[in-house]
């Protein structure tokens, strides 16, 4: 039977992701994690690094720095994420000659401050400026 309308695909445990918009849905899963950035073969690092930031922007650059990741998904052609026996999912993220491999953790001491991830898809919406997080705790 064919659908009167296009389908966008349906993928579980396995698959590759292009639409910039679905990288960011699957990254959204991920806190902590280790990483091993590997470039035309060649393993360059490796470490672990909490996930602060996801972006779409043409303009911004992906980062691990100081144990904090920001992932702007503009930076990566293409996800591949498959899930092992236990229903953990890896990810590969891929660009030109480099993969960032990315096995999510659960590891709380690596979330220092407890920072929750600001998920920020396109920027335009913020007209430039730049979104931080308040602590609704100072508030009172």
């Amino acid at each position: 039977m064919e659908s009167p309308r296009h389908l966008p695909p349906l993928l579980v445990g396995d698959g590759t992701l292009t639409n910039p918009r679905d990288m960011v849905r699957a990254l959204e899963t991920v806190e902590t994690f280790a990483f091993r950035y590997v470039v035309d073969g060649e393993e360059m690092s490796t470490g672990k690094a909490t996930l602060v930031r996801i972006m779409l922007d043409d303009a911004s650059a992906s980062a691990i720095v100081n144990g904090c990741a920001f992932l702007n998904v503009a930076s990566f052609t293409y996800l591949n994420f498959h899930t092992d026996d236990q229903g953990q999912a890896r990810f590969e993220l891929f660009s030109d000659c480099a993969v960032l491999e990315i096995t999510p953790l659960d590891e709380p001491e690596l979330r220092t401050g407890q920072r929750q991830v600001i998920r920020l898809m396109d920027e335009s919406v913020f007209e430039g400026t730049f979104v931080s997080l308040d602590d609704d705790e100072d508030d009172e």
